[in-house]
């Protein structure tokens, strides 16, 4: 979609919300302004941006548009994770998520034929279970507890990652085998310690269908991404999901390894300082729905930050490139104001061979601490280089490394490999 057509689609969006909606009719007019008001990009910016604390204090029937239910046909609740807070709930129809996902992994030539006509992939979850969309994820619950309305089957993994016990684990394989997938989604650290367990037990993962792997939920690591590559091997479909739980497919990687967002389905914006952004420059993800008719959003703030790269892609597909810089609540916070997000932490510590994984946290004081959990590839001076490149990268905070046994899991059951409880705080 050109330029000027997704912005006379969004300010379709912005009239139907304002027609539909209580919420955003109230928040138009809080602001003095009318769907009429709103005529080229710069009338856009006067919209303050909505975010999750809006939804979620209106949901359902401020949110939801007129004619509509939570009942209503095709229409899909949704409940996030809580990574920021409080869990929320939402909904959208199954042709609209359906339509997104596609817009998306049609950027990656690998994964063609999963989309098989007349056929609906055979699909199988591993992530956390905040993620999950059943009551019961743990092991002590049935394949059968565990089947989503559209097939999906959920695996089932401790709350808390690294205490999940082998029993459970066999039992995550075992359904693996039963069920046959044609498409994983994981979380990439919850499967690469999977994949560390499957290695242990001699066990494979795979299946008689081509078998697709689709990473969302949290950012990718370098870390986890090397155990997969090197686990499943260079002829499995693989790639990497930007998404939201109430928003669907945001992007994907493509099969040259970059990241694309979906200006297709959405009106995207980056901003920084109430301004978008030049390529290059990081902003924050402002989302407006397009043809949204349950739940419109307009000038949604996301809390996540990319890099708008600006160039082509030898890919093929024609949806922007991105850098995926991280969430405003993991950022570290530097004591000379700047700002280290968690991608930049995560190119410090590159794929790192001889750990299995890692969390750097930062606590009230500004302090950080690098843990990780060490395999048998560690050589002496691996921790300190990193330790080096850590310290130079996160000047002048400190920075202590240690190697650690466990790391905990977040309260959402989320692992987050970047931590800061000053940026969680607000304090920036």
């Amino acid at each position: 979609m050109t330029g000027t057509a997704a912005f006379e689609a969004a300010r379709q969006e912005v009239a139907y919300a304002f027609e539909n909606t209580a919420f955003f009719r109230q928040h138009m007019e809080d602001n003095g302004l009318r769907p009429a008001d709103i005529k080229d990009a710069d009338d856009f910016l006067r919209i303050p941006p909505t975010a999750k604390p809006d939804y979620r204090r209106h949901f359902p029937a401020g949110v939801i548009a007129k004619g509509y239910t939570l009942n209503s046909p095709r229409v899909m609740r949704f409940q996030s994770s809580g990574t920021s807070g409080d869990r929320l709930n939402s909904a959208i129809l199954s042709y609209d998520l359906a339509r997104r996902q596609a817009t998306a992994l049609a950027v990656n030539r690998r994964f063609d034929d999963l989309w098989r006509p007349g056929s609906r992939p055979r699909t199988c979850r591993f992530a956390p279970p905040n993620c999950s969309d059943v009551e019961c994820a743990t092991g002590l619950s049935t394949l059968e507890d565990r089947t989503l309305p559209d097939g999906t089957v959920v695996l089932s993994v401790a709350h808390d990652l690294m205490t999940t016990p082998e029993w459970q684990i066999v039992k995550a394989l075992d359904e693996l085998e039963i069920c046959e997938p044609d498409l994983l989604l994981v979380d990439s650290t919850h499967f690469a310690f999977l994949i560390r367990w499957a290695r242990r037990l001699g066990r494979r993962i795979g299946s008689p269908r081509t078998l697709h792997l689709v990473s969302g939920y949290t950012l990718m690591t370098r870390v986890a991404r090397r155990e997969i590559d090197a686990f499943l091997g260079a002829d499995m479909p693989v790639g990497d999901m930007i998404g939201m739980s109430e928003l669907g497919y945001l992007g994907f990687e493509c099969h040259k390894g970059r990241r694309h967002i979906n200006d297709q389905d959405f009106y995207l914006e980056f901003v920084r300082d109430g301004r978008p952004v030049e390529p290059g420059t990081m902003g924050e993800l402002y989302v407006t729905t397009l043809d949204d008719t349950l739940v419109p959003r307009i000038r949604y703030a996301t809390g996540d930050y990319f890099t708008p790269l600006g160039d082509a892609c030898d890919c093929g597909s024609d949806l922007p490139v991105v850098r995926i810089e991280g969430r405003a609540t993991q950022a570290v916070l530097l004591r000379n104001g700047g700002l280290v997000w968690p991608g930049t932490v995560d190119a410090v510590v590159g794929d790192a061979p001889w750990m299995d994984l890692y969390k750097l946290e930062q606590d009230p004081t500004g302090a950080c601490t690098f843990r990780y959990v060490a395999n048998s590839a560690e050589q002496a001076g691996d921790a300190s280089a990193l330790e080096a490149r850590l310290t130079e990268a996160l000047e002048p905070n400190p920075v202590r490394v240690e190697a650690v046994d466990y790391i905990a899991c977040e309260r959402s059951g989320k692992f987050q490999a970047c931590v800061s409880h000053l940026s969680a705080e607000g304090a920036w």
